[in-house]
């Protein structure tokens, strides 16, 4: 009697465990999708052409930032520039490692160089007198990201908020960062003194 009541605790705690997982799977030849996490990205093996060049955009972009960030570290000569360059050299870095992860699970080819729009606002930058170089690096940070902005906007408007492919999942938070960023930029642009 006493085995019957062990194996039958047993086969009720096997049952309660196994029922405590809410999701479910549901599997196809290509993808796994856990119903009960649709807040994390999904592996996803396909992108459009188009979203192809959009993550070679993003991939710019981020570089871009970390050039003149770099910048901002070895010319500024306010703190808040400084500050501002040096987290935009960490956060953009780490952007480029996202992309350089998610370039090989898409099997996307990320660009070597900036495009020479993006290269010239560097180099305008880096030529710029040490006395007025905080007010055009707060200038130059502030189009690129309204540039990148727009770009996102454009590229993330019709993706769905239940599509959370890895790259969709990434470039809408992405988008929402950018938009901060600026928005800081332009407030620590404001505080300048004439």
């Amino acid at each position: 009697m006493r085995n019957l009541w062990m194996a039958a605790g047993l086969l009720l705690g096997t049952v309660a465990f196994t029922s405590c997982d809410s999701g479910t799977k549901e599997t196809d030849s290509n993808t796994t999708v856990d119903t009960a996490a649709s807040d994390t990205p999904v592996a996803d093996v396909s992108l459009t052409d188009e979203k192809r060049e959009f993550m070679a955009y993003a991939y710019n972009i981020s570089n871009q930032q970390v050039e003149l960030g770099k910048l901002a570290v070895e010319k500024g000569l306010s703190p808040q520039v400084k500050e501002y360059g040096q987290r935009m050299i960490d956060l953009y870095g780490k952007k480029l490692e996202e992309l350089g992860e998610m370039s090989g699970q898409y099997q996307v080819t990320l660009p070597e160089t900036m495009t020479e729009d993006q290269a010239g606002r560097v180099q305008e930058l880096r030529e710029t007198e040490t006395g007025k170089f905080d007010r055009a690096y707060w200038d130059n940070v502030i189009d690129a990201h309204k540039d990148a902005a727009d770009e996102f906007d454009d590229n993330v408007k019709d993706v769905a908020e239940t599509d959370n492919t890895a790259f969709n999942f990434w470039a809408r938070n992405t988008a929402k960062e950018i938009r901060a960023h600026m928005e800081q930029a332009m407030r620590f642009r404001l505080d300048l003194k004439n």
